[in-house]
């Protein structure tokens, strides 16, 4: 399940129901499954590591509810 789940310029964001620090979305970029931070807005894994500028300004946005929902967050152990 998520907490989270909206389209933003044409990606997909999701932040899961459980999950580890800090606090990120996910989003699959070039079929990849890319975790961004959701205080700073950046790729913390993998490559690219520059999101379209029209993904960040939607992510902005977007990035007050996103940090409430994580705050819904069951957070898991590394």
């Amino acid at each position: 399940m998520a907490v989270f789940n909206k389209k933003c310029s044409g990606f997909k964001l999701k932040i899961n129901d459980a999950d580890h620090p800090p606090p990120h979305c996910h989003m699959n970029v070039a079929g990849r499954n890319t975790r961004v931070d959701l205080v700073t807005l950046e790729v913390l894994n993998p490559p690219p590591h520059q999101l379209p500028p029209q993904v960040v300004r939607c992510m902005k946005r977007y990035q007050e509810e996103m940090l409430l929902a994580w705050e819904e967050v069951t957070i898991l152990e590394q």
